[in-house]
């Protein structure tokens, strides 16, 4: 599942940033262990921007976000099914907003693309053994959209 390459953006302040593509595994897990999850993505901890959105549901859910575009690839339930989880829509409906029924943790947000892709936001604060602080965040203003 893990695929080597790099990426080279060059930072607001000028400086050049190299970024592994090679993907981690990740596993995450509602609060009372009920649920539990992995995903692949590239290190979290190795520059990658995690999403800080200032959305409505983002906002008093407390996500930090990550996405997975090639779902049934790089992200899989190890305990619990989908028919378990509670699940929230508003607004327009299109997003599903996965929590433990019990516990009432946050996990993730599912939608669906016009061309029938899925894609998936990984709450990052459900990943036990990352280190918030040592993260980057890009601020998103979902208010406004």
């Amino acid at each position: 599942m893990s695929r080597h390459s790099s990426s080279v953006n060059r930072g607001s302040d000028g400086t050049v940033r190299v970024r592994s593509t090679s993907k981690v595994l990740y596993n995450g897990c509602c609060h009372c262990g009920r649920f539990e999850f992995e995903f692949m993505h590239p290190s979290l901890e190795d520059g990658f921007e995690v999403i800080k959105c200032n959305c409505s549901i983002c906002i008093q859910r407390g996500y930090l976000m990550v996405y997975i575009t090639n779902v049934d690839k790089d992200f899989r339930l190890m305990r619990g099914t989908y028919d378990e989880l509670s699940n929230y829509r508003f607004n327009k409906g299109v997003v599903s907003h996965y929590f433990c029924p019990d516990c009432g943790t946050g996990m993730f947000g599912e939608a669906s693309s016009d061309s029938g892709g899925r894609m998936l936001g990984v709450n990052v604060r459900c990943v036990p053994s990352l280190d918030l602080d040592r993260l980057r965040y890009k601020k998103v203003d979902g208010r406004s959209m």
